[in-house]
C-alpha cells in the first residue's frame, strides 16, 4: 500500500471514530445548569461578601450547591430510565459523568476543608472552583468534543484574572465559568436532541 493510500485509509478511520464519538448523550444539562447557576450566584456572593452579609452567604452558596446536585441527580435518574439515544450511554457518556461528579466533588471537599482549616480564605473559594470548571471542562474536551477545550481554556483564563482581582474575583469568574459551561453544554443538548430526533424519524419510516 502506498503512503497516499495509508493516509486515505487512516483519515476515514479517523472520521468513522470521530462520528461514533460525537453520537453519544454527555449528559451536558450538567455543564448548562450549573453554568447558569455561578452565571448568577458568583457575582452576588462576592457583592454580599463586601457588604459584610457572611450569614446570607452562607444561605446563598448552600442553596446553591443544593440546587445543583439536585438538578443534577434528577436528571441523571430520568436518563437512567429512558436514556434519550440508542446506544447513548457509551463508555464515552460515563467518562464524562465521571469527570463530572469527580471535578465537582473535589471542589466542593475544598471548599469546605480549605477555610475551615485555613489553608485558604473563604474569598478564595471561588478560584477553587474556577480551577474546578476549567479542568473539568477540559477533561471533556479530550475526550467528547473540541469545543470544549476551548471553554476550560477561556475558564483557565478567567480564573487567573481573578486573582489579580482578588475582591472581585465571583463577579470575574461567573461569566467566565457560566458562559464557558453554558455555551459548549447548549450546543450539545442541541446535537443530542437533533440525532434523538433522527432516530426518532427513522423509527417512524421504518
Amino acid at each position: 500500500m502506498d503512503a497516499a493510500g495509508a493516509a486515505d485509509d487512516l483519515s476515514f478511520i479517523r472520521t468513522v471514530m470521530e462520528r461514533a464519538q460525537r453520537r453519544i448523550d454527555p449528559h451536558a444539562f450538567h455543564f448548562v445548569h450549573w453554568g447558569a447557576i455561578v452565571l448568577v450566584g458568583y457575582p452576588a456572593l462576592t457583592l454580599l461578601q463586601r457588604a459584610g452579609e457572611r450569614e446570607a452567604m452562607a444561605w446563598l452558596g448552600g442553596a446553591a450547591l443544593l440546587l445543583g446536585s439536585f438538578l443534577s441527580g434528577f436528571r441523571e435518574w430520568r436518563l437512567a430510565r429512558r436514556p434519550r439515544l440508542r446506544g447513548g450511554e457509551s463508555l464515552v457518556a460515563r467518562q464524562v459523568v465521571m469527570a463530572v461528579w469527580g471535578s465537582l466533588g473535589a471542589a466542593a471537599v475544598v471548599s469546605g476543608f480549605g477555610p475551615a482549616t485555613g489553608f485558604i480564605r473563604g474569598e478564595e473559594v471561588p478560584i477553587v472552583w474556577g480551577m474546578a470548571y476549567a479542568n473539568l471542562a477540559f477533561t471533556v474536551g479530550v475526550v467528547y468534543s473540541r469545543e470544549y477545550l476551548w471553554s476550560g481554556l477561556f475558564i483557565f483564563s478567567g480564573t487567573i484574572l481573578a486573582m489579580v482581582f482578588d475582591g472581585w474575583n465571583g463577579v470575574i469568574l461567573g461569566p467566565f465559568m457560566g458562559l464557558g459551561m453554558i455555551v459548549p453544554g447548549v450546543m450539545a443538548e442541541r446535537r443530542v436532541r437533533a440525532m434523538a430526533a433522527e432516530e426518532a424519524g427513522a423509527g417512524l419510516s421504518g
